[in-house]
Protein backbone atom coordinates (compact mmCIF):
# COMPACT_ATOMS: atom_id res chain seq x y z
CA UNK A 1 0.00 0.00 0.00
CA UNK A 2 1.00 3.17 -0.58
CA UNK A 3 2.24 6.14 1.62
CA UNK A 4 0.00 8.51 0.79
CA UNK A 5 -3.18 5.62 1.07
CA UNK A 6 -2.16 4.90 4.66
CA UNK A 7 -1.59 8.17 5.87
CA UNK A 8 -5.46 8.76 4.59
CA UNK A 9 -6.77 4.99 6.05
CA UNK A 10 -4.29 6.13 9.47
CA UNK A 11 -5.97 9.68 9.86
CA UNK A 12 -9.37 9.45 8.41
CA UNK A 13 -11.45 8.25 11.37
CA UNK A 14 -10.77 10.54 13.23
CA UNK A 15 -10.97 13.71 11.41
CA UNK A 16 -14.61 12.44 10.23
CA UNK A 17 -15.43 12.36 13.75
CA UNK A 18 -14.23 15.68 14.90
CA UNK A 19 -14.60 17.27 11.22
CA UNK A 20 -16.48 20.71 10.81
CA UNK A 21 -19.07 18.19 9.11
CA UNK A 22 -20.11 16.27 12.00
CA UNK A 23 -22.47 18.34 14.49
CA UNK A 24 -21.53 16.27 17.61
CA UNK A 25 -18.18 17.49 17.85
CA UNK A 26 -18.91 21.00 17.74
CA UNK A 27 -18.27 22.32 21.24
CA UNK A 28 -20.64 25.25 22.84
CA UNK A 29 -18.68 28.36 23.80
CA UNK A 30 -20.14 28.51 26.87
CA UNK A 31 -18.01 24.99 27.47
CA UNK A 32 -14.73 25.75 25.64
CA UNK A 33 -14.63 28.89 28.22
CA UNK A 34 -15.68 26.98 31.42
CA UNK A 35 -12.73 24.28 30.09
CA UNK A 36 -10.45 27.53 29.82
CA UNK A 37 -11.18 28.85 33.27
CA UNK A 38 -11.21 25.76 34.84
CA UNK A 39 -8.05 26.02 36.49
CA UNK A 40 -9.13 29.11 38.04
CA UNK A 41 -9.67 28.74 41.48
CA UNK A 42 -8.82 31.78 43.95
CA UNK A 43 -9.49 35.62 43.21
CA UNK A 44 -9.24 38.15 44.95
CA UNK A 45 -7.85 41.43 44.17
CA UNK A 46 -8.15 43.42 47.34
CA UNK A 47 -5.99 40.61 49.32
CA UNK A 48 -2.83 41.91 50.67
CA UNK A 49 -1.61 38.19 50.41
CA UNK A 50 -2.86 36.25 47.48
CA UNK A 51 -4.71 38.21 44.87
CA UNK A 52 -4.84 34.97 42.34
CA UNK A 53 -4.43 31.12 41.76
CA UNK A 54 -4.28 28.88 38.70
CA UNK A 55 -3.97 24.93 38.28
CA UNK A 56 -2.15 24.45 35.02
CA UNK A 57 -2.74 20.79 33.53
CA UNK A 58 -0.94 19.90 29.61
CA UNK A 59 -2.50 16.57 28.81
CA UNK A 60 -1.07 15.13 24.94
CA UNK A 61 -1.86 11.43 24.31
CA UNK A 62 0.11 11.03 20.84
CA UNK A 63 0.46 8.16 18.05
CA UNK A 64 2.56 7.51 15.61
CA UNK A 65 4.17 5.20 13.19
CA UNK A 66 7.42 5.56 11.63
CA UNK A 67 8.60 3.72 8.22
CA UNK A 68 11.81 4.11 6.22
CA UNK A 69 15.66 2.59 5.81
CA UNK A 70 19.10 3.03 7.66
CA UNK A 71 22.40 3.55 6.43
CA UNK A 72 22.32 0.16 5.12
CA UNK A 73 18.75 0.12 3.36
CA UNK A 74 16.99 -1.84 6.12
CA UNK A 75 13.77 -1.33 6.29
CA UNK A 76 12.28 -0.05 9.57
CA UNK A 77 8.60 -0.19 10.29
CA UNK A 78 6.82 0.58 14.03
CA UNK A 79 4.14 2.18 15.79
CA UNK A 80 3.90 3.92 18.87
CA UNK A 81 1.18 5.06 21.43
CA UNK A 82 2.14 7.62 24.43
CA UNK A 83 1.66 10.50 26.92
CA UNK A 84 3.69 12.78 24.91
CA UNK A 85 3.03 15.28 27.86
CA UNK A 86 1.33 15.36 31.24
CA UNK A 87 2.39 18.16 32.76
CA UNK A 88 0.72 19.57 36.28
CA UNK A 89 1.06 23.13 38.09
CA UNK A 90 0.08 26.01 39.49
CA UNK A 91 0.67 29.63 39.02
CA UNK A 92 -1.08 32.75 40.87
CA UNK A 93 -0.14 36.09 42.16
CA UNK A 94 0.49 37.02 45.65
CA UNK A 95 1.54 40.45 47.35
CA UNK A 96 0.32 42.57 44.35
CA UNK A 97 4.08 42.50 42.24
CA UNK A 98 5.49 39.28 42.29
CA UNK A 99 3.87 36.35 40.65
CA UNK A 100 5.12 32.13 40.80
CA UNK A 101 4.10 29.66 38.53
CA UNK A 102 5.18 25.65 39.62
CA UNK A 103 4.70 22.81 35.99
CA UNK A 104 5.89 19.64 37.31
CA UNK A 105 6.60 16.81 34.09
CA UNK A 106 4.37 13.73 35.36
CA UNK A 107 4.80 11.42 33.06
CA UNK A 108 8.01 9.20 31.96
CA UNK A 109 6.61 7.73 28.52
CA UNK A 110 8.97 9.80 26.19
CA UNK A 111 11.14 6.62 25.89
CA UNK A 112 8.47 3.90 25.56
CA UNK A 113 11.04 1.01 24.99
CA UNK A 114 9.36 -2.71 24.90
CA UNK A 115 8.10 -4.13 28.35
CA UNK A 116 6.72 -2.21 30.81
CA UNK A 117 7.82 1.18 30.86
CA UNK A 118 4.90 3.35 31.55
CA UNK A 119 5.79 4.98 34.99
CA UNK A 120 4.17 8.32 36.98
CA UNK A 121 5.75 10.26 39.50
CA UNK A 122 8.01 14.22 39.57
CA UNK A 123 10.28 13.95 37.07
CA UNK A 124 11.64 17.58 36.75
CA UNK A 125 10.51 21.29 36.06
CA UNK A 126 9.32 22.49 33.59
CA UNK A 127 8.99 25.80 35.44
CA UNK A 128 9.59 27.16 38.44
CA UNK A 129 9.99 30.67 38.84
CA UNK A 130 8.75 33.92 40.58
CA UNK A 131 9.03 36.68 38.75
CA UNK A 132 8.58 40.27 39.96
CA UNK A 133 6.49 43.15 38.26
CA UNK A 134 8.86 46.36 38.65
CA UNK A 135 7.23 48.62 36.09
CA UNK A 136 4.02 48.45 38.54
CA UNK A 137 6.20 48.83 41.88
CA UNK A 138 8.02 51.50 39.98
CA UNK A 139 5.83 53.15 37.57
CA UNK A 140 8.63 53.75 35.07
CA UNK A 141 7.71 56.31 32.50
CA UNK A 142 8.16 54.76 28.78
CA UNK A 143 7.77 51.26 29.97
CA UNK A 144 4.96 49.25 29.50
CA UNK A 145 6.61 46.24 31.63
CA UNK A 146 9.28 45.29 33.18
CA UNK A 147 10.10 41.84 34.77
CA UNK A 148 13.06 40.35 36.99
CA UNK A 149 12.63 36.72 37.22
CA UNK A 150 14.60 33.72 38.71
CA UNK A 151 13.90 30.08 38.03
CA UNK A 152 13.94 27.14 35.42
CA UNK A 153 12.51 28.91 32.17
CA UNK A 154 13.02 28.33 28.60
CA UNK A 155 15.74 29.51 26.53
CA UNK A 156 13.59 30.77 22.78
CA UNK A 157 15.76 30.58 20.01
CA UNK A 158 13.87 29.46 17.02
CA UNK A 159 10.11 30.64 16.21
CA UNK A 160 8.65 27.10 17.53
CA UNK A 161 10.44 27.66 20.72
CA UNK A 162 8.43 30.83 21.16
CA UNK A 163 5.22 29.25 22.29
CA UNK A 164 4.65 26.34 24.44
CA UNK A 165 3.92 22.97 23.58
CA UNK A 166 0.49 23.42 24.04
CA UNK A 167 0.25 26.03 21.22
CA UNK A 168 2.77 24.88 18.22
CA UNK A 169 1.37 24.49 14.79
CA UNK A 170 3.24 20.85 13.80
CA UNK A 171 2.85 17.40 15.30
CA UNK A 172 6.39 17.99 16.69
CA UNK A 173 9.02 20.58 16.85
CA UNK A 174 11.56 20.45 14.20
CA UNK A 175 15.12 19.41 14.66
CA UNK A 176 17.19 22.37 14.00
CA UNK A 177 14.62 24.40 16.20
CA UNK A 178 15.37 21.96 19.04
CA UNK A 179 19.48 22.27 18.19
CA UNK A 180 18.79 25.81 19.41
CA UNK A 181 16.85 25.31 21.97
CA UNK A 182 18.33 25.98 25.47
CA UNK A 183 17.41 22.08 26.92
CA UNK A 184 19.53 20.25 29.86
CA UNK A 185 21.12 17.21 29.49
CA UNK A 186 17.74 15.47 30.69
CA UNK A 187 15.91 17.78 28.00
CA UNK A 188 14.45 19.98 30.31
CA UNK A 189 14.33 23.75 30.82
CA UNK A 190 17.52 25.17 32.92
CA UNK A 191 17.85 27.46 35.93
CA UNK A 192 18.09 31.21 35.05
CA UNK A 193 17.84 34.75 36.21
CA UNK A 194 16.85 37.51 33.90
CA UNK A 195 15.43 40.93 33.31
CA UNK A 196 12.93 41.49 30.41
CA UNK A 197 11.02 44.34 29.31
CA UNK A 198 8.89 46.70 26.66
CA UNK A 199 8.78 49.94 25.21
CA UNK A 200 6.60 50.64 22.72
CA UNK A 201 6.89 47.93 19.88
CA UNK A 202 10.22 46.79 21.39
CA UNK A 203 10.85 43.76 23.93
CA UNK A 204 14.25 42.83 25.55
CA UNK A 205 14.68 39.92 27.04
CA UNK A 206 18.84 39.46 28.90
CA UNK A 207 19.25 36.43 30.73
CA UNK A 208 21.98 33.94 32.31
CA UNK A 209 21.18 30.20 32.44
CA UNK A 210 22.75 27.47 34.16
CA UNK A 211 24.11 24.27 32.89
CA UNK A 212 23.70 22.63 36.53
CA UNK A 213 20.86 19.76 36.06
CA UNK A 214 18.68 18.78 38.97
CA UNK A 215 15.46 17.43 39.32
CA UNK A 216 14.11 20.18 41.16
CA UNK A 217 15.98 23.53 40.98
CA UNK A 218 19.89 23.17 40.81
CA UNK A 219 22.61 25.26 41.02
CA UNK A 220 25.55 27.60 39.06
CA UNK A 221 28.37 24.78 39.62
CA UNK A 222 28.83 23.86 35.68
CA UNK A 223 28.62 26.38 32.43
CA UNK A 224 27.03 29.30 31.89
CA UNK A 225 24.80 30.95 29.00
CA UNK A 226 24.47 34.37 28.05
CA UNK A 227 21.50 35.14 26.61
CA UNK A 228 19.64 38.18 24.88
CA UNK A 229 16.89 38.70 22.14
CA UNK A 230 14.79 41.54 20.82
CA UNK A 231 11.37 41.31 19.57
CA UNK A 232 9.94 44.45 17.36
CA UNK A 233 6.15 44.10 16.50
CA UNK A 234 5.79 46.13 13.11
CA UNK A 235 1.65 45.17 12.62
CA UNK A 236 0.58 48.67 13.44
CA UNK A 237 0.81 50.83 10.15
CA UNK A 238 1.74 47.78 8.67
CA UNK A 239 -0.48 46.22 5.45
CA UNK A 240 -0.18 43.07 7.12
CA UNK A 241 -2.54 41.73 10.39
CA UNK A 242 0.69 40.84 12.28
CA UNK A 243 4.17 41.73 11.32
CA UNK A 244 7.11 40.99 13.89
CA UNK A 245 10.77 40.48 13.79
CA UNK A 246 12.93 38.84 16.37
CA UNK A 247 16.79 37.98 16.78
CA UNK A 248 18.39 36.15 19.88
CA UNK A 249 21.51 35.20 20.58
CA UNK A 250 23.46 33.76 23.13
CA UNK A 251 27.30 32.57 24.14
CA UNK A 252 28.36 29.51 26.53
CA UNK A 253 31.09 29.08 28.74
CA UNK A 254 31.89 25.77 30.26
CA UNK A 255 34.07 23.01 29.83
CA UNK A 256 33.14 19.32 28.21
CA UNK A 257 33.25 17.76 31.98
CA UNK A 258 30.58 20.11 33.19
CA UNK A 259 26.55 19.96 32.66
CA UNK A 260 26.04 22.30 29.64
CA UNK A 261 22.96 23.70 28.06
CA UNK A 262 22.30 23.01 24.30
CA UNK A 263 24.48 19.69 24.07
CA UNK A 264 27.17 21.88 24.39
CA UNK A 265 26.76 24.36 21.92
CA UNK A 266 29.50 27.31 21.84
CA UNK A 267 27.58 29.93 20.78
CA UNK A 268 24.14 30.43 18.14
CA UNK A 269 22.52 33.81 16.58
CA UNK A 270 18.78 33.27 15.03
CA UNK A 271 16.15 35.71 13.20
CA UNK A 272 12.84 35.39 12.95
CA UNK A 273 9.98 37.00 10.67
CA UNK A 274 6.66 35.99 11.30
CA UNK A 275 3.67 37.96 8.46
CA UNK A 276 -0.10 37.03 9.20
CA UNK A 277 -2.69 38.55 7.35
CA UNK A 278 -6.00 37.38 7.01
CA UNK A 279 -6.09 33.22 6.74
CA UNK A 280 -2.60 33.25 5.81
CA UNK A 281 0.95 33.22 7.95
CA UNK A 282 4.27 32.40 7.21
CA UNK A 283 6.83 32.19 10.03
CA UNK A 284 10.14 31.66 9.65
CA UNK A 285 13.55 31.07 11.10
CA UNK A 286 17.40 31.75 10.09
CA UNK A 287 20.30 30.67 12.50
CA UNK A 288 23.79 30.01 12.62
CA UNK A 289 26.00 28.63 15.14
CA UNK A 290 28.86 26.35 16.73
CA UNK A 291 28.44 23.13 18.89
CA UNK A 292 31.48 24.03 20.93
CA UNK A 293 34.12 21.52 22.26
CA UNK A 294 32.76 17.68 22.25
CA UNK A 295 34.12 14.63 23.48
CA UNK A 296 33.74 12.85 19.67
CA UNK A 297 35.76 15.07 17.39
CA UNK A 298 33.22 14.92 14.51
CA UNK A 299 30.46 16.20 16.29
CA UNK A 300 32.17 19.56 16.43
CA UNK A 301 32.25 22.42 13.68
CA UNK A 302 30.05 25.08 13.08
CA UNK A 303 26.44 24.61 11.79
CA UNK A 304 23.74 26.65 10.22
CA UNK A 305 19.95 26.29 9.02
CA UNK A 306 16.47 27.91 8.36
CA UNK A 307 13.11 26.78 8.75
CA UNK A 308 9.87 27.93 6.79
CA UNK A 309 5.75 27.14 7.96
CA UNK A 310 3.55 28.35 6.09
CA UNK A 311 -0.39 27.75 7.31
CA UNK A 312 -3.56 28.49 6.18
CA UNK A 313 -7.17 28.99 7.52
CA UNK A 314 -9.83 26.51 6.06
CA UNK A 315 -12.45 27.27 8.68
CA UNK A 316 -11.42 30.22 10.55
CA UNK A 317 -10.24 29.25 13.99
CA UNK A 318 -11.78 25.82 13.45
CA UNK A 319 -9.67 23.91 11.17
CA UNK A 320 -5.75 25.15 9.78
CA UNK A 321 -3.47 23.57 7.19
CA UNK A 322 0.14 23.70 8.66
CA UNK A 323 3.34 22.75 6.21
CA UNK A 324 6.99 22.94 7.05
CA UNK A 325 10.47 22.91 5.39
CA UNK A 326 13.93 22.70 7.10
CA UNK A 327 17.36 22.27 6.03
CA UNK A 328 20.19 21.87 8.06
CA UNK A 329 24.00 21.32 7.63
CA UNK A 330 27.56 20.85 9.32
CA UNK A 331 31.08 20.84 8.64
CA UNK A 332 31.07 17.96 10.01
CA UNK A 333 29.79 14.55 9.71
CA UNK A 334 28.35 14.15 13.13
CA UNK A 335 27.66 17.54 13.62
CA UNK A 336 24.09 17.70 13.77
CA UNK A 337 20.99 15.17 15.01
CA UNK A 338 17.55 13.91 13.25
CA UNK A 339 15.91 14.47 16.66
CA UNK A 340 13.53 12.11 15.04
CA UNK A 341 10.43 11.07 18.03
CA UNK A 342 10.28 7.85 17.10
CA UNK A 343 13.44 6.66 14.85
CA UNK A 344 15.47 6.11 17.76
CA UNK A 345 12.72 4.51 19.57
CA UNK A 346 12.45 1.82 16.54
CA UNK A 347 16.42 1.90 16.86
CA UNK A 348 16.27 0.61 20.46
CA UNK A 349 13.42 -1.88 19.85
CA UNK A 350 15.37 -3.54 16.63
CA UNK A 351 19.23 -4.07 17.31
CA UNK A 352 19.75 -4.81 13.61
CA UNK A 353 18.98 -1.23 12.66
CA UNK A 354 21.41 1.55 12.32
CA UNK A 355 20.60 4.71 11.90
CA UNK A 356 24.49 6.41 13.00
CA UNK A 357 22.77 7.34 16.49
CA UNK A 358 21.08 9.66 14.55
CA UNK A 359 24.12 12.17 13.66
CA UNK A 360 24.84 12.96 9.71
CA UNK A 361 25.78 16.65 8.32
CA UNK A 362 22.64 17.34 5.94
CA UNK A 363 19.09 17.04 7.15
CA UNK A 364 15.89 17.90 5.77
CA UNK A 365 12.72 17.34 6.37
CA UNK A 366 8.57 18.47 4.59
CA UNK A 367 6.40 18.26 7.12
CA UNK A 368 1.87 18.50 5.89
CA UNK A 369 -0.65 19.01 8.81
CA UNK A 370 -3.53 19.36 9.12
CA UNK A 371 -5.40 20.73 13.00
CA UNK A 372 -8.82 20.66 13.84
CA UNK A 373 -9.28 23.04 16.79
CA UNK A 374 -12.49 22.03 19.20
CA UNK A 375 -12.11 24.80 22.15
CA UNK A 376 -8.99 26.86 20.28
CA UNK A 377 -5.71 25.93 21.85
CA UNK A 378 -7.15 24.80 24.69
CA UNK A 379 -8.59 21.27 23.26
CA UNK A 380 -7.22 20.39 19.89
CA UNK A 381 -6.57 17.70 17.41
CA UNK A 382 -2.84 17.93 16.03
CA UNK A 383 -2.09 15.44 12.75
CA UNK A 384 0.51 15.22 10.35
CA UNK A 385 3.15 13.18 8.21
CA UNK A 386 6.77 14.25 7.51
CA UNK A 387 9.31 12.93 5.70
CA UNK A 388 13.14 13.31 6.62
CA UNK A 389 16.39 13.01 5.13
CA UNK A 390 19.55 12.60 7.24
CA UNK A 391 22.93 12.34 5.29
CA UNK A 392 26.52 12.01 6.50
CA UNK A 393 29.49 12.34 4.45
CA UNK A 394 27.34 12.02 1.36
CA UNK A 395 25.40 8.63 2.33
CA UNK A 396 22.20 8.28 3.87
CA UNK A 397 22.09 7.67 7.09
CA UNK A 398 17.84 7.58 6.93
CA UNK A 399 15.58 8.46 4.68
CA UNK A 400 11.68 7.74 6.05
CA UNK A 401 7.97 8.68 6.95
CA UNK A 402 6.57 9.82 10.18
CA UNK A 403 2.85 10.37 11.02
CA UNK A 404 0.64 10.80 13.96
CA UNK A 405 -2.14 12.15 15.73
CA UNK A 406 -2.46 14.02 19.32
CA UNK A 407 -5.34 14.72 21.12
CA UNK A 408 -3.89 18.09 23.20
CA UNK A 409 -6.05 19.73 26.26
CA UNK A 410 -4.90 22.29 28.85
CA UNK A 411 -5.98 24.68 30.69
Amino acid sequence: MSRPSQLILFLSPVFFHFSPFNLSAQLSDEFCQNLKDFGKFYTNENSPALQSAKLFLSYQHQIGHIDGTDNSGQALDDSFEEFRRVWVGVSGKVANYWKFKVVSQVSNDRNAYPGDYRQWGHETFRAANITFDADLFWNIDGLESLEIGYGRRTGRMADEWQRSSTMIHCLERSSFSNKLWLYDKEKGNPLATWIKWTAGKHTFDAAVFSGTYDDYLGGWEDSKVFYGSWLGDYSQGSSFDSLEYWISYYQQEGLVSEDRLAGGNEWALSFVNRIENGPWALHSTLAWGDNGEQSNLNREGSFAGFVLMPMYWLKDQKMKVVSRYLYQESNLSEGLKLNSRYGPLADTRDTSIDLNSGRGDQHQGIYLGLNYYLCGENLKLVSGIQHDELKSMGDTQFRGWTLGTSLRLWF
